[in-house]
């Protein structure tokens, strides 16, 4: 009985990572920040490398208006970070950060925050 229950708890010791997903470690700006000049740029970590080509982070103001270039992309020194560039025209006011990302297991995660722009 003892060696089963060992062999039982080794293979869920192997199997654990398995089951951890990609998720957002943090972000510039942070979520409920309040800003006083827009960022030129929407950076995000995850806990894990994303596929950017195959992922959509957004940027809308209140009204739903995209703000975002839809330029995103991959860092090319840290492997879990990815930009996204804003337009130069953004305002005061709430805007809204929502993605969809395909961490390299393929699972997606969906997310969002958001923060403000202060006159």
């Amino acid at each position: 009985m003892n060696r089963f229950v060992l062999l039982f708890v080794s293979l869920g010791a192997f199997a654990a990572p398995a089951w951890a997903h990609s998720s957002l470690d943090h972000s510039e700006p942070k979520d409920g920040a309040v800003v006083k000049q827009a960022p030129p740029e929407i950076r995000m970590w995850f806990t894990e490398p994303i596929k950017a080509g195959l992922s959509t982070i957004e940027v809308r103001d209140a009204t739903g208006k995209q703000v975002d270039k839809r330029d995103l992309r991959a860092d090319e020194k840290e492997p879990t970070l990815v930009h996204l560039s804003l337009i130069a025209e953004v305002a005061p006011g709430t805007y809204k950060v929502t993605w969809s990302v395909v961490a390299q297991d393929l699972h997606v995660i969906k997310g969002s925050f958001s923060f403000r722009v202060t006159p």
